[in-house]
């Protein structure tokens, strides 16, 4: 339906309409035919036009007519009416140029005749309501004003086009003279049409710049409507309605007059009048505000949309609009005229529309005088006179007579005008209380009252505001029970410029109001109104203040008038209340509870019934989202809480007390179920722990007062709204306490409040029922308890009633609810729940609907395998009761999807294990089916928990498929046929082998199959038809381009071929392709080539290359699918796709792409740069993801290459060949291949393939088969010829596949027979070769796989016997002549003398073949053959860089000084960046000991120039060890070398270096001088210390660019001058301060999407942050500083190999001699300061931080204990930290444990006595965290960590020691000279093997365990120190 009522039913004509909107918006040329196919069916679509004439006797005649002249004579048949109309509605969707013009003229001449137009009589006609000549000028004119607003080209021909019909109906009207029977035919089609027209004008405005087209439009409407027409159409109506004629023509027009009635609209001239006038408002608009040309849909006044978006009006017209616009004027006024002369007949007109008509016109009369005076054609004081005529007009009994309608746009009129004359508002704002006293207003009227009055006020004083809210407020005033019921009401009156008569019959005495009624309803009528505009006023004016004082007045209000005011008042407060600030809306809640309570007292229940009603308009006024929202909750939730708030339990409370109490509950529970979401909305949730907690006190609170299962207060009508408040109430239980329940129990004074014996017996009595107990034993329970559980009894009762009974298992997440009774209790309510559950929905309830009983499946199915053992048992239980009951709720997408994906992520959760051992991911997450896991870190609990799911589920579904089966394994189908196809080759999805398993099962329903009996042992089953019928929904599969013919297959080749060739392109161009754009082109490409295998040759290079060419994880994986694919589905193409994939892997390994890239290989640790920040796990495993996807494609390839062969092998020569080609390649360029410890697998995978080539093919001949031997031996010995390597990460999986990866190609190598001329190629010697360093590498693999069981270890003797080749020095030999690096690391694997010895023979006889290898230069700089290598040392001069820390050892004494090896030394240092040899100034400072040709000081000096922030650290370290003591009375020797070398490198500094470091030494001594002026606070109090330190703080001016030393890459921008604390210390001055630093920092993200590659270049970004730092004086930091030095050295080490190991070595820099700065660890506290805030234990301080055990935060929290516990225990040993008492022990918010102050390392000890003995501390408390026995997974974890951090960092024992031994003579009390090296070397246990060490560092962690001196010494400290344990 339209406008017009337009009801067309025809299929036909619907079609038209869709087919011609639909082909309009199209720009396809299919769809341009069809449209102009339908403009064809258009009569006036050629030059002549031939139409089909019934003729009298019934037969048909053509009649041709040149032109349009005739064509209205031509009834319009209806097939053509149809086309017409369709053509019409589709004209605003065109969007071709060519296509609208062509219609504007088809449509133009339609509408020039359309007022004459005659209409074949049919259905269609008769269905254009109300007549079909409105109809269709009505359409025709939109569609033209359409087509012209969408193109402005064509705007003048359609204004042409809107004249000439125009003009076509003044020529029509005048030659109408009077109203005869003979021209009805013509008066009245004309004046439809002309109805038609004048509404389409109103409806799509003209733009204001076509003015001359709507000056033109206008003056033909006002010609013809002031002309004779009008009278002739009211005779016409007249004759017709009274003639006595009932012929046929007479009668049509009769029933179209009456349609016109029937649909509201009057035909006559009246409303010809009013559309006229419409359409002069609609132009005057326009003009006002142009925006209203852009609007299409229903039309708005310009004043509407002034008054509610606030846009401004236009303020200039041209003359031609100008000219417009004063006609428009006259038009109004003499609409106005006479209507003001015609008055008396309008008050005498019966019919209701006819009068709402002239009001209408009369209101668009005053909107168009707006608009001019507006533009200053008209004046405002002429306006406003009329206006108040209009309000002063009477009817015949003196009685006002006002439209609704009208006076609404007075409202407005007013309103608009008050913007340029604020008096204009001040007249609105006192006429609109006394209209509403005078005047019986709809609430409507009144509505657009208040937001125009509003709208005025705003441009008003606050005084205006205020004096018009008393006004109408001062209306309220008690009424005495006179019989005149007449008032007055004195306001405060305004002065207006225009003197108001109307003013005067409303308010005859200036200044008051009076209220004139019959009766007291008419009284309380006016009140209610009066009310309704004062809120609606504030409520748009929008002003707290304006809020705060209405609601202040009308609360006065209340209890002065009568009971009805009162209740009006309270229903206004109810909407003013949402308009204000906090304390208004609360001030409002407050009076209701107040006046609630009294009307109980008073029992005044229509009062109650007030309340109750205000409270609710309140809720469901406020949306979730709403600030009062939350607020309006806790008050209703508060207030049930507070009601019967009596403390005394022992006090028993009368029952009536009870019940009286539970009613004004019941009242509040009403008002919340209504502000809460119904049980068929989501549910509220929230995070304010205050809202949970009211919400479960107010249940309490309800039980306590008598509400339980079976009572009245939970029957109807109150269940209802209980069932609500249950749906949205979280569990009686803080789900994030740990362990809090049996306290929350004891501290909860709602549950310890007295209630009545009678509802005691009742609790007790419901509690029975419900649970298998004893009377004695529910008796017995605490009544706090017996609340409680009564409280969850009766809402989770509820709750299930309303259609959940999932959430109960929320209360066993409460550590306090896993056992003992009240787990029995609740185990009970949960038992009862589901009962209740279950019985709702079988009794077909509305919560039966399947998608509600899935939903809760599905929630239940989650709790399943929820981490916490009781959760998931109860989930087990609760979902077997559930499918066992209705079997069909697991036949849904919801429930059976969430199943299967449930399996796929406990899968994954268990595979963990293996992929990142010592990491557990704790969440997994299924897109699929919307699930969020949250997992124990336990593995045993996460397999316990899938092998229980996977048999239930096994049970589960069955019993599904035996009640649905061909519903469920339809939903199997879809879930395989939904899963991702292109995963990685081998990848597990347990939901899907499940589905497909399942699939195959036959229901017990099937007789016929289930009868079958078993054969030879098989079952039966129907997984084939499961499987065919799968195949059959796959979305792809091949087309059958084999059936098409010729022309088509070759258009479709074409067109594939060329996407391939775009692909190739882009590709090529380094275009970004997507995978999903790829994967797109490559399948069809595939399913072509399935299809046409004749073409297919052409597009398989294209097909195999893209992928190569792309050659990313994921383009080689889906290129591998695709071509697996075709090799299966078309072996004729097997040969050719073969050859372009062997092209393709020669074409990868030559440009050294995938594993044959070096980019990925590590960087030496000791090359690299160090780092003092905390072990980023997410960065280190970033890299490795990198590099192992860019080694993923040649895994991918050679993997499916291996495959095949083994299909192939016996095929043919050539395929063998190919693979013979490819893999020699390979081998040959295999030295150039990554070093990194993840392309292991990838290069023996290589070396496999070659293996089972030379022994899985004869037909080689033997020269070829001896050189390919030789490649595949040499090709494997390439990966040993550099530095051994542990494997990367804790990826089991990984581990174990090399592992088994290795010893298959040990076995392959050993059978190898080499024989003959192969053993004088010395192949024999490479076999042997390559087998031993394969069993030294599966032998460290075992140990790393198992580092306690050793279960592999001895698995390996059975297959490879240890040492079944012993190395010897032959055999070094053997690996020199192969490779001298070889050799090297060799020897470094086997780590014997004697291998020692025959390699350092080797070097010294030929060392220019091993110059290339850093680590051979220790053999030839060996001290005991110095002087034999001497003649060797020339070599040095192009030896390849020592690291920089050997570098810096050789200019020790040990090497004389030689020249060459300093050469050597200097070379070394200066082939590094600064910003790695920056981390070794200490070492380098040192070294000018023994600088005696001055190479270490030309080093300084040059690089100090070049780097600032390396001179800095320089200027300080030489500074710090200028003296030996802390008081710099006992310089060091050195110290003249010092202050020579530190002068030199000053005075070198000019221009910006000088200013910098001017810059940066002034701010630093600033900062450090206040621990200076501090000393003589020391015997002050801290906050006399503090203030000081702020003092002094305050002072300090920050300079440009500086920085802290221990910050340097990062520069100071602010200073927290209140930040500065003082430390404890008992004669020095120590203090800490804060500092905001500017740095630039990569920026890793931790949370990566599946399938998201990582960028090889990560962004970096510029971060400030607050950091603290210490700045200590007195104290010498210089140990402290080598120390974390040689952390962060094992840090890199760790980092090196992907250990899960956490170190934070903070940055420490002596600056002066006992001076320093100390970056201080953040989020960190003591072991010490927990102590002495009262935390009794560690693992209660985890409690407490992170929540139970069985929490995901303390699993992490613990986890991370782990990894930093293991890493500072190994460097405890290594490093012997001493003095590991707790102040020295740091645990940070993460879980992490850290060490500061190492004053006490390596030889010394607090007070000389070896207190601590043990090797590192491991006390109890510690291992409770850990789980609290040896047995746990945590403490195992730890163990193997440990060994693996052991094991790790024994090949750096001698690059540690070089660190150390600079050192020794720098006067720190650690050293005990070379004993201290001796121990140090000792530690490293480097004379044992892998096995060896991991048992030695097992037993250190036995000895640590617990040991009695660890607690010992902790006693020591507490007694002396008072420092806790």
């Amino acid at each position: 339906m339209d406008n017009f009522g337009i009801s067309r039913t025809t299929l036909r004509s619907r079609a038209l309409d869709n087919l011609a909107c639909f082909t309009a918006k199209s720009s396809s040329p299919v769809a341009k035919e069809d449209y102009e196919r339908l403009s064809k069916s258009l009569g006036n679509s050629g030059i002549l036009f031939a139409k089909h004439v019934l003729k009298s006797n019934g037969t048909n005649h053509t009649v041709t007519t040149n032109g349009n002249a005739q064509l209205y004579k031509i009834p319009i048949q209806t097939k053509e009416l149809e086309a017409l109309l369709a053509l019409a509605s589709s004209a605003k969707h065109l969007k071709d140029g060519a296509q609208a013009e062509k219609l504007l003229e088809q449509l133009g001449l339609y509408l020039r005749d359309s007022y004459r137009q005659k209409f074949d009589p049919s259905s269609l006609t008769r269905e254009l309501q109300p007549s079909p000549w409105e109809v269709v000028t009505y359409k025709l004119t939109l569609a033209i004003i359409d087509i012209a607003k969408g193109f402005n080209e064509l705007y003048s021909i359609a204004g042409d086009y809107l004249n000439s019909y125009m003009n076509g109906v003044k020529e029509a009207s005048s030659n109408i003279q009077a109203a005869t029977s003979e021209n009805l035919e013509v008066i009245f089609p004309l004046a439809f049409s002309l109805q038609g027209f004048l509404a389409a004008i109103c409806l799509r405005s003209l733009y204001k710049e076509s003015s001359e087209l709507q000056y033109d439009l206008l003056s033909s409407a006002n010609a013809i409507c002031s002309g004779q027409f009008l009278t002739c159409l009211a005779e016409a109506i007249s004759f017709v309605r009274n003639s006595p004629d009932v012929s046929s023509t007479h009668r049509i027009w009769n029933q179209y007059r009456n349609k016109y009635r029937v649909h509201g609209k009057p035909v006559g001239p009246a409303s010809l009048q009013y559309y006229f006038l419409e359409t002069a408002r609609n132009i005057s608009g326009v003009y006002i505000l142009p925006d209203l040309a852009d609007h299409t849909g229903e039309k708005e006044s310009f004043l509407d949309i002034i008054i509610s978006s606030g846009k401004k009006a236009e303020t200039t017209i041209d003359d031609i609009q100008k000219k417009s616009l004063e006609l428009c004027r006259d038009i109004a006024v003499c609409e106005l005229e006479s209507a003001e002369e015609g008055k008396d007949f309008i008050s005498s007109i019966v019919s209701g529309k006819q009068r709402r008509l002239n009001f209408a016109s009369k209101a668009s009369a005053l909107e168009i005088l707006c608009v001019a005076s507006h533009f200053d054609l008209y004046d405002i004081g002429d306006l406003m006179q009329t206006i108040e005529d209009c309000l002063n007009t009477t009817d015949n009994e003196q009685k006002p007579m006002i439209d609704e309608g009208l006076l609404s746009r007075i409202f407005k009129i007013m309103a608009f005008l008050c913007v340029e004359e604020s008096t204009i508002g001040a007249s609105l704002t006192r006429i609109f209380p006394r209209l509403i006293v005078s005047q019986n207003l709809s609430e409507e009227t009144i509505y657009t009252g208040t937001i125009c009055v509003s709208f005025a006020l705003k441009r008003l004083s606050e005084d205006a505001v205020i004096s018009t809210l008393y006004t109408m407020s001062n209306i309220l005033v008690s009424v005495p029970h006179e019989t005149d019921l007449t008032r007055v009401v004195t306001t405060n009156d305004i002065t207006t410029r225009y003197p108001s008569r109307s003013l005067e019959r409303v308010s005859s005495m200036g200044s008051r109001i009076f209220i004139k009624a019959e009766d007291r309803e008419e009284i309380d009528s006016i009140f209610e109104n009066v009310l309704y505009a004062v809120a609606k006023i504030v409520e748009q004016y929008n002003d707290n203040k304006i809020t705060a004082l209405t609601i202040s007045v009308l609360m006065q209000k209340i209890g002065r008038v009568n009971a009805f005011t009162d209740r009006c008042l309270l229903l206004a407060l109810s909407g003013l209340s949402l308009c204000g600030a906090e304390r208004d809306f609360k001030t409002v809640l407050r009076l209701y509870s107040r006046l609630n309570t009294e009307a109980l007292n008073n029992k005044d229940q229509d009062m109650i019934d007030t309340i109750l009603d205000a409270r609710l308009r309140i809720a469901k006024k406020l949306q979730r989202t709403d600030l009062f929202y939350g607020v309006y909750l806790l008050d209703l939730l508060d207030g049930i809480v507070s009601k019967g708030d009596v403390q005394e339990l022992e006090h028993h409370r009368p029952h009536s007390e009870i019940d009286r109490t539970a009613k004004e509950i019941s009242l509040l529970i009403t008002t919340l179920a209504g502000l809460l979401p119904s049980v068929d909305e989501p549910r509220y949730t929230t995070d304010d722990q205050v809202i949970l907690t009211a919400f479960r006190n107010a249940w309490f609170n309800m039980v306590v007062h008598g509400y339980s299962r079976n009572s009245d207060w939970t029957k109807k009508p109150f269940r209802a709204d209980l069932e609500i408040v249950a749906w949205n109430s979280p569990t009686l239980i803080a789900e994030s306490n740990s362990n809090q329940f049996e306290s929350d129990m004891e501290i909860n004074t709602v549950l310890r409040r007295g209630s009545s014996h009678r509802n005691l017996d009742e609790q007790r009595k419901q509690v029975l029922e419900a649970f298998d107990s004893s009377p004695l034993e529910v008796r017995t329970i605490p009544y706090p308890k017996l609340i409680f559980l009564s409280s969850a009894l009766l809402l989770e009762s509820l709750r299930a009633s309303a259609g959940d009974c999932s959430k109960i298992l929320l209360y066993f997440v409460d550590p306090g609810l896993k056992s003992g009774e009240t787990a029995k209790f609740m185990k009970g309510v949960a038992n009862e729940a589901m009962k209740i559950y279950l019985k709702k929905v079988q009794g077909k309830s509305d919560i039966a609907a399947n998608d509600s009983i899935s939903s809760q499946l599905r929630e239940l199915l989650i709790y399943c395998c929820h981490r916490i053992n009781t959760v998931s048992a109860v989930a087990f239980k609760c979902t077997e009761r559930l499918i066992e009951a209705i079997p069909s709720a697991l036949c849904t997408r919801e429930s059976l999807f969430t199943l299967l994906e449930l399996l796929t992520l406990m899968w994954n959760s268990c595979l963990d294990e293996d992929v990142d051992q010592y990491s557990p991911r704790s969440v997994f997450v299924s897109s699929k089916a919307n699930i969020r896991l949250e997992l124990s870190d336990s593995y045993a609990h996460r397999k316990a928990t899938l092998k229980f799911l996977h048999e239930k589920a096994v049970k589960w579904v069955q019993l599904a498929i035996d009640t649905t089966p061909l519903d469920m394994k339809g939903l199997l189908q879809s879930y395989l046929a939904e899963m991702d196809d292109f995963r990685a080759f081998g990848h597990v999805v347990l939901g899907r082998s499940f589905a497909v398993e399942m699939g195959g099962r036959i229901p017990y329903t099937d007789n016929k199959l289930t009868s079958i009996d078993s054969q030879a042992g098989t079952t039966t089953d129907t997984i084939s038809d499961f499987l065919a019928q799968f195949t059959w929904r796959q979305v792809y599969r091949v087309e059958s381009d084999s059936m098409a013919n010729p022309k088509e297959q070759l258009d479709n080749f074409t067109k594939i071929r060329n996407d391939l060739l775009d692909l190739r392109d882009k590709v090529q161009k380094r275009k970004y392709v997507s995978i999903a754009e790829l994967r797109e082109g490559l399948l069809r490409a595939a399913a072509f080539c399935l299809g046409n295998e004749a073409l297919a040759p052409q597009l398989v290079h294209l097909l195999v290359r893209i992928p190569f060419s792309i050659f990313t994880k994921q383009s080689i994986k889906l290129g591998v699918s695709l071509w697996l694919w075709i090799l299966s589905e078309a072996p004729r193409l097997q040969s050719r796709v073969l050859s372009e994939i062997a092209l393709g892997f020669e074409w990868s390994i030559r440009y050294h792409e995938g594993i044959y890239s070096k980019v990925h290989d590590l960087i030496p640790v000791l090359n690299g740069k160090m780092e003092y920040a905390p072990s980023n796990k997410e960065e280190i495993m970033r890299d490795a993801r990198i590099a192992g996807s860019s080694f993923a494609p040649h895994m991918y390839i050679v993997d499916m290459l291996s495959s095949h062969f083994q299909s192939s092998k016996f095929e043919s020569r050539h395929l063998f060949e190919v693979f013979e080609r490819s893999l020699r390649v390979a081998l040959m360029n295999m030295e150039t291949a990554s070093s990194h410890p993840l392309a292991r697998e990838n290069r023996f995978s290589i070396i496999l393939f070659a293996l089972r080539l030379l022994e899985g093919y004869n037909p080689l001949s033997s020269q070829r088969s001896t050189y390919f031997k030789s490649l595949v031996l040499t090709a494997a010995l390439t990966w040993f010829s550099t530095p051994p390597i542990y494997p990367f990460s804790g990826n089991r999986l990984k581990l174990k596949s090399e592992f088994r990866l290795l010893i298959e190609v040990f076995q392959l190598v050993k059978r190898l027979t080499i024989q003959g001329l192969e053993k004088e190629l010395f192949l024999d010697i490479k076999q042997e070769l390559v087998l031993q360093f394969l069993e030294n590498e599966i032998y460290a693999m075992s140990i790393w796989l198992e580092p306690l069981q050793f279960v592999p270890y001895r698995q390996l003797k059975a297959i490879i016997p240890k040492r079944s080749f012993e190395p010897t020095p032959q055999m070094v030999i053997a690996a020199w002549q192969v490779d001298p690096a070889m050799a090297v690391y060799y020897v470094k694997r086997f780590k014997l003398p004697e291998l020692d010895m025959q390699l350092q023979q080797l070097i010294i006889a030929d060392t220019s073949k091993i110059a290339h290898i850093p680590d051979a230069v220790q053999y030839l700089l060996d001290r005991r053959v110095l002087d034999t290598s001497a003649p060797q040392l020339k070599y040095l001069l192009f030896w390849a860089p020592a690291c920089p820390i050997e570098a810096i050892t050789l200019f020790m004494p040990d090497f004389s000084n030689n020249s060459l090896i300093l050469q050597y030394a200097m070379r070394s240092l200066e082939s590094h960046n600064v910003d790695v040899t920056f981390f070794y100034v200490p070492q380098i400072v040192q070294m000018l000991r023994h600088d005696q040709l001055g190479y270490i000081e030309q080093y300084i000096l040059e690089t100090g120039q070049l780097d600032q922030l390396f001179a800095h650290q320089i200027i300080w370290n030489m500074r710090a060890n200028a003296y030996r003591d802390e008081d710099m009375k006992l310089p060091d020797p050195l110290k003249p070398s010092l202050d020579r070398v530190m002068e030199t490198l000053i005075d070198s500094f000019d221009g910006e270096d000088r200013d910098f470091y001017n810059r940066e030494f002034a701010f630093f001594k600033e900062v450090t001088s206040i621990s200076g002026k501090l000393k003589p606070f020391i015997k002050k109090t801290k906050a006399e210390k503090k203030a000081k330190i702020d003092e002094e703080m305050r002072k300090i001016k920050l300079a440009h660019n500086v920085y802290l030393p221990c910050n340097p890459n990062g520069s100071v921008v602010a200073i927290d001058r209140k930040s500065g604390r003082p430390l404890q210390s008992h004669a020095k001055a120590p203090f800490m301060a804060t500092f905001k630093i500017k740095q630039t920092v990569k920026t890793t993200s931790a949370v990566r999407m599946e399938g998201e590659e990582d960028s090889e270049n990560p962004a970096m970004e510029t971060i400030e942050k607050w950091l603290s730092a210490i700045f200590k004086v007195g104290d010498d930091c210089r140990q402290d500083m080598l120390a974390l030095q040689l952390i962060s050295i094992f840090r890199s080490i760790f980092n090196s190999t992907g250990l899960d190991l956490y170190l934070f070595p903070n940055r420490v820099i002596a600056t002066d001699p006992g001076c320093g700065v100390i970056d201080v660890l953040p989020n960190a506290i003591s072991r010490d300061m927990l102590g002495r805030e009262a935390v009794n234990g560690l693992y209660e301080y985890f409690i407490s931080k992170h929540g139970s055990e069985d929490s995901i935060k303390f699993q992490q929290a613990r986890n991370n204990f782990v990894q930093s516990m293991a890493a500072y225990s190994v460097i405890s040993y290594l490093l012997q930290f001493k003095d590991r008492h707790n102040g020295n022990i740091m645990y940070d918010d993460q879980g992490h444990i850290l060490h500061i102050d190492f004053g006490f390392c390596f030889d010394i000890v607090p007070g000389g006595v070896k207190f601590e003995a043990a090797p590192f501390k491991l006390t109890h408390e510690m291992v409770q965290v850990m789980g609290g026995s040896s047995d746990t997974q945590a403490y195992h974890w730890f163990e193997e960590l440990c060994i693996k951090a052991f094991l790790a960092c024994r090949p750096y024992a001698e690059n540690i020691i070089q660190c150390v031994r600079p050192m020794l003579d720098s006067g720190l009390p650690c050293f005990k000279g070379e004993a201290t090296i001796r121990k140090l070397r000792d530690r490293f246990a480097l004379d044992k093997s892998d096995k060896d060490a991991a048992v030695h560092m097992r037993g250190l962690i036995k000895r640590s365990a617990e040991s009695i001196y660890t607690k010992g010494y902790d006693e020591f400290q507490r007694m002396t120190n008072g420092i806790p344990y």
